[in-house]
């Protein structure tokens, strides 16, 4: 089940194709039912990234320094592409004033300053389908991290091999 922010505007997904649920989420816009308090999304257009990259830079510095604290991985999805983004060619980009070059820079630093995704998308669907395998991947390393032998000792599932009592089906 996907959850999603009561406070979320423009929702991704459609409930009449997505079992949904909507509740208050501390950090980010999305999660599952599995992932809640481990694994967030954040969604974001090309206008609302700008606005918290440059105009809202503490509030959202402080969300995602409360996933840190809270150990949640964090990703943000954006709704254009790195390129669109950074030269501006998003909707409502075209009257903003900082330079490529600075926004370019911006951006950088706060991936390297954050143990942060920036997911970059070509439009909703594109997020649609990325968001869900984020979701599946982040899922199988939680189901993959409380897999443990009696003794205490993990399991280590290597990628392409069956672990014991998989069969071909």
């Amino acid at each position: 089940m996907i959850i999603i922010d009561t406070r979320e505007q423009k929702p991704i997904w459609d409930p009449t194709l997505f079992n949904v649920k909507k509740m208050k989420l501390d950090e980010g816009d999305y999660t599952t039912d599995l992932l809640l308090n481990r694994a967030h999304a954040e969604r974001k257009s090309g206008i609302d990234l700008y606005g918290s990259l440059i105009q809202g830079h503490k509030r959202f510095s402080a969300e995602i320094q409360r996933a840190i604290e809270k150990d949640l991985t964090f990703a943000v999805f954006v709704e254009c592409t790195k390129k669109e983004f950074v030269t501006k060619k998003f909707k409502g980009g075209y009257r903003l004033k900082t330079k490529v070059s600075v926004l370019r820079k911006i951006v950088n630093t706060f991936q390297e300053r954050y143990p942060i995704e920036f997911i970059w998308c070509k439009d909703r669907s594109d997020m649609i389908v990325r968001m869900l395998a984020w979701f599946y991947d982040k899922t199988l390393e939680e189901v993959d991290s409380e897999i443990k032998l009696k003794n205490g000792n993990k399991i280590k599932n290597i990628p392409g091999e069956k672990l014991e009592g998989e069969s071909n089906a």
